[in-house]
């Protein structure tokens, strides 16, 4: 590190005498005393920056199960998996519904084809006609049960712009959303059902199961037995859903009112603010009865969905097991918002539910 030099040039350290060595690496010069020392010096130095990168590397090869961050990525882990957990859930129960409300109403129809076999048996009375007509019933009972097994979709899809990379599935009835059309129709995914119940209007109407149920079970009416809804609805959208329990005779109305409307005997007549439908093929608009033409019937076990899009003044009939859909724009002048639900029963031993 250090040589000899001639001159006279004085030790960078004592500044005495003449110095005999010279640094190559500070360019000072030194004494042979201070010479020495200098070399110390640098030799204490090495042995430190030594020291130092000791410590680094135990720094660096240090352990990281601890880092602060990885309790967060514990919560975070344990929170998804719950969330994924309630939602799986969530979907299978929706799916095991689905399937029993399909399995419901093919029970009540084959219920009703046994009986009248039966019946017919011990009488001895049918004819070609009539076993054509049951083996045609068993038939479409097969078809609709072997339909139903394709009639549930799983939404799983993602959209381009989500940016988590975790995304959530649902279970969705793809006959329910099925319409005439679509473009018109409440979008059943983005909405959901609405807790509504039966309010008695008329005393011949027996309610039971909190509200959800109603059956005509009193005297014949000169007019169809009438039920509101609890509910008043004045923005958003709404689905409410229905199943016939029990027909005996006539027909079912699903509609709406405007709230203020509570006198039964005058839904339908030529000052009612009432629109909906009788079937799916006699609408009523503002008390006008419409014909459509339409050979649907809704019968026992059948499923219907109301739709009440407030913000469109718009409101859809869904007949399930058919997949039809008809719709009627509200005239807001004629049955201001907001507006209640009406149910009518037309004959005696019909029975109706909603489904939540």
């Amino acid at each position: 590190m250090a040589t000899a030099i001639s001159g006279k040039r004085p030790c960078s350290k004592c500044d005495k005498g003449s110095s005999i060595f010279t640094c190559h690496g500070c360019q000072q010069s030194f004494c042979r005393k201070h010479a020495e020392e200098h070399r110390q010096e640098l030799t204490n130095q090495v042995e430190t920056l030594g020291q130092e990168h000791d410590i680094l590397q135990r720094d660096i090869d240090n352990d990281t199960t601890h880092h602060p961050l990885l309790s967060r990525i514990d919560t975070w882990e344990r929170e998804s998996i719950d969330k994924i957990q309630q939602v799986a859930n969530q979907a299978r129960h929706d799916l095991n519904k689905f399937i029993d409300q399909t399995k419901q109403a093919l029970k009540m129809t084959t219920n009703r084809l046994k009986s009248e076999l039966q019946t017919s048996r011990e009488a001895e009375d049918y004819t070609e006609l009539d076993l054509k007509k049951w083996i045609d019933q068993l038939t479409q009972v097969r078809l609709d049960l072997e339909k139903s097994m394709n009639a549930y979709h799983l939404n799983d899809d993602v959209d381009d712009d989500q940016k988590s990379i975790i995304h959530f599935i649902s279970v969705e009835d793809t006959q329910s959303t099925t319409t005439s059309d679509k473009s018109s129709s409440i979008n059943r995914n983005s909405v959901s059902a609405t807790l509504e119940k039966f309010f008695r209007q008329d005393e011949v109407v027996k309610l039971s199961d909190d509200d959800l149920v109603a059956a005509y079970s009193g005297p014949k009416l000169r007019r169809s037995a009438i039920l509101f809804g609890a509910n008043l609805y004045s923005k958003g959208k709404h689905l409410i859903r229905f199943r016939i329990e029990r027909k005996t005779n006539g027909n079912f109305y699903f509609g709406i009112v405007t709230h203020a409307q509570d006198d039964p005997e005058s839904i339908f007549s030529t000052l009612t603010t009432a629109y909906g439908w009788w079937r799916c093929d006699y609408a009523v608009v503002h008390g006008v009865v419409r014909r459509n033409f339409s050979t649907i019937e809704i019968l026992e076990g059948d499923e219907v969905t109301l739709s009440i899009d407030c913000d469109q003044t718009k409101i859809f009939l869904d007949h399930h097991r058919t997949q039809c859909s008809v719709q009627l724009l509200v005239d807001i002048d004629k049955c201001a918002l907001p507006w209640k639900l009406v149910v009518a029963l037309s004959s005696v031993g019909n029975c109706i539910r909603m489904l939540h």
